[in-house]
């Protein structure tokens, strides 16, 4: 028992070292040695944990899979106005970056890798429907889904939601993207006088 407490300790050290080490240089730079180094383990000891650098890459991803899965789920049943619920949804998700290293280097590796990508990374994707799917059924709602003046497209809204999101985070000052939640923010403010979204049930 004692042992396999030992063991678990060890893999979730090397999991901090691992995105520590992916925040700092991504995917390609990344140097196992350098995971090995900040654990105090050998690089033999190191593979008996993760067999490979994409072994590490991927348990990082699934562990953003699942937070976002987390995040997305605890804004979906809200009271908010859309709008406000995308923004909560985004700072909610900025805020997990600035605290959480792991998450912090899995954004950064699905990002780096998305534009090679046959398809966007899941958490984008799922940030889009969930956010097209807010809008929509506030569209639906309103006056027996009669479309309103002014009202901001449910795509355009969506993609407003994950460019503040990606923007705010590819153009972080630092790589531990501190002050990320606070970006967020202020870019949903700087948009705010911009087109409505849905009249009455979105608008600020």
């Amino acid at each position: 028992m004692a042992k396999q407490a030992r063991s678990l300790r060890t893999h979730e050290l090397v999991l901090d070292a691992a995105a520590a080490e992916f925040v700092r240089h991504g995917y390609p730079r990344a140097n196992l040695q350098h995971v090995a180094a900040r654990t105090g383990l050998t690089k033999g000891a190191l593979y008996g944990h993760f067999a490979s650098k994409e072994h590490l890459a991927r348990a990082l991803t699934e562990h953003l899979d699942e937070v976002v899965g987390e995040i997305l789920a605890r804004h979906t049943a809200t009271d908010l106005p859309v709008r406000e619920r995308l923004r909560a949804l985004c700072r909610g998700l900025a805020e997990r970056v600035e605290s959480d290293v792991r998450f912090n280097a899995a954004l950064r590796l699905v990002l780096e890798e998305a534009p090679a990508g046959p398809e966007p990374p899941r958490i984008l994707a799922d940030l889009r429907a969930l956010a097209t799917e807010m809008v929509d059924g506030a569209v639906d709602g309103a006056e027996a889904g009669q479309a309103m003046e002014g009202a901001t497209p449910a795509a355009a809204l969506a993609d407003l939601a994950t460019v503040i999101l990606v923007g705010a985070y590819c153009t972080a000052p630092d790589l531990e993207r501190r002050g990320l939640a606070e970006r967020v923010h202020e870019l949903w403010d700087a948009v705010g006088e911009g087109p409505q979204a849905v009249r009455g049930t979105v608008a600020r």
